[in-house]
């Protein structure tokens, strides 16, 4: 083997091991996501799915949810000594791309294209599609959670009575495993 050959297969080795230890995985994030997500879905059932404080929850709930991950995120980086400011901005983006798509479904619902609580299911459909892509790219963890997501949209659209509370439960145990899950593995690598 060639020097370079070595040099190059040491530096995806250090590369990989420092990509497994990275502050990732904050389990606290996943609780206040269940949460918010529990509320927040059950308070269609509650409410009506045309209610205006749906919206009125969302627009405080999802920007004071976004701001607390955003905190500890940064928190579990410096503690860690491993801040990643390319990786946030990726997570920060690829969120916005889920509230863009959201906010453009809902002149749907304005222009009477779909109902209010279509609107909601489209939502959860768009959660699901932002887990799973970012469950691919950025935090495995989430991947159960799309399903668990995918599996909630589908609820909204063929159960009778409480459909969006069943698939907020569904979806906060969902996230609250995941948040276990990751505490566990954290624990039993170090």
């Amino acid at each position: 083997m060639t020097d370079a050959k070595l040099l190059k297969d040491d530096l995806a080795y250090v590369r990989a091991a420092a990509e497994r230890s990275g502050p990732d995985h904050v389990p606290a994030i996943y609780f206040l996501w269940a949460s918010l997500c529990l509320c927040g879905f059950t308070l269609i059932d509650l409410v009506g799915a045309g209610s205006k404080w749906i919206g009125i929850y969302w627009l405080v709930a999802g920007p004071v949810g976004t701001g607390l991950t955003w905190w500890m995120s940064v928190r579990a980086g410096r503690r860690t000594g491993q801040a990643d400011r390319r990786k946030g901005k990726r997570w920060v983006n690829h969120f916005l791309a889920f509230f863009a798509a959201g906010l453009l479904g809902c002149g749907l619902a304005a222009t009477g294209e779909l109902s209010w609580s279509g609107l909601s299911s489209l939502w959860i459909l768009l959660l699901a599609l932002t887990y799973f892509l970012a469950g691919l790219h950025l935090e495995r963890h989430l991947l159960p959670v799309a399903g668990a997501l995918a599996t909630g949209y589908v609820i909204t659209l063929f159960l009778p009575e409480y459909r969006f509370a069943t698939a907020g439960v569904l979806v906060a145990l969902a996230l609250a495993v995941q948040g276990l899950r990751g505490t566990g593995n954290r624990h039993a690598t170090n």
